[in-house]
């Protein structure tokens, strides 16, 4: 249940290079010397060449053909839209970003090939580190136990908490919150973590995150209470 309160678009748009891809032309055959030439002179790009590019390192070619498959739906490729957006997003082009985590969604942890998965870690870690907000809610929806990056190490939780006490104004704490309280059922540990969030989103500087916060402060007080007083 993501919560109403839009991300800083600055922060959305920080982008890390992760890999600078392909540099020279030199050991292209000519059919992609050419397409790559036309590329660059924003002529039209047959989409078997911008893939061909794309497996060579072109981040260009990787973000023209992310457009490609977006065109053809994402959820009819989502694999293909999450790889050659983390190959475009790892050059620096974070437009992609959003088309790249929305891929990942729809990705089955299952079968979704271990190259792939460290591609999408080693472009998505840096920019969560860096501060981008979208990257650090794809790194925490994607950790865990059944999830695509697998269970969430301590290394990894330590550098989330550090990013959600200096960049998201308390957004993820209450997002946390509320994740946690969509459950039918709640233990008395649960709850305390629960109110722990959002005591803490609720010092936010972000109005909206901090209203918000105290609001549900205030129900789980009362729902609380209550459920104590039925069962005695």
């Amino acid at each position: 249940m993501p919560l109403p309160i839009p991300y800083d678009r600055d922060t959305r748009e920080i982008s890390v290079v992760t890999d600078e891809g392909l540099k020279s032309m030199a050991r292209l055959p000519q059919n992609l010397k050419d397409a790559r030439q036309a590329m660059f002179n924003d002529q039209i790009v047959d989409a078997d060449d911008l893939k061909a590019l794309a497996d060579r390192g072109d981040t260009l070619a990787a973000l023209h053909f992310v457009d490609v498959l977006k065109a053809r739906g994402i959820e009819n490729n989502p694999s293909d839209t999450a790889y050659y957006a983390a190959i475009a997003v790892g050059g620096g082009r974070v437009w992609a970003l959003p088309e790249m985590v929305q891929a990942m969604h729809m990705l089955d942890p299952k079968t979704e090939p271990k190259a792939r998965v460290n591609k999408y870690i080693s472009v998505l870690y840096p920019h969560a580190w860096a501060g981008n907000t979208l990257a650090l809610e794809a790194v925490m929806s994607f950790n865990g136990e059944g999830r695509l990056f697998g269970p969430l190490s301590s290394a990894t939780k330590a550098k989330i908490d550090e990013q959600l006490e200096t960049q998201t104004a308390g957004r993820f704490d209450l997002q946390r919150a509320v994740d946690i309280l969509r459950k039918p059922t709640l233990t008395e540990a649960e709850l305390g973590t629960a109110r722990t969030l959002l005591e803490r989103a609720q010092n936010s500087d972000h109005l909206a995150v901090a209203t918000t916060a105290a609001n549900l402060l205030e129900q789980l007080a009362a729902n609380h209470y209550g459920n104590a007083a039925q069962n005695n």
